[in-house]
């Protein structure tokens, strides 16, 4: 038997912080693709209207939790060979100690 998952975010009880984090995305949403959005983007609309941002961590909590389309993570895939490395331009070499290293006298 499946269980349907249920919302991470309760609609209900959305607090203001949430509420400014959202009205954020969907001001961006309106004039921007939404994997260009992120918390980056969502914290300079804040600055740019002179408001005190919510924390970056809610930011992207939040925009986890109504699984907004977002960027993809990671390094890039890179699809071709590895490039061949080309040998030092000096040898490198060890000096041959002819006595172990001390520790300083006390």
């Amino acid at each position: 038997m499946s269980h349907k998952k249920s919302a991470a975010i309760d609609w209900n009880h959305v607090t203001d912080n949430q509420a400014a984090i959202l009205e954020a995305y969907f001001s961006l949403y309106q004039t921007r693709e939404p994997t260009t959005i992120g918390s980056g983007e969502i914290l300079r609309w804040f600055r740019e209207r002179d408001r005190n941002p919510p924390s970056e961590a809610l930011i992207r909590t939040l925009l986890a939790d109504i699984e907004a389309p977002r960027r993809g993570g990671g390094r890039p895939a890179h699809h071709t060979e590895p490039v061949e490395t080309l040998p030092p331009l000096l040898p490198v070499g060890r000096r041959n100690l002819a006595h172990p290293r001390r520790s300083p006298p006390r």
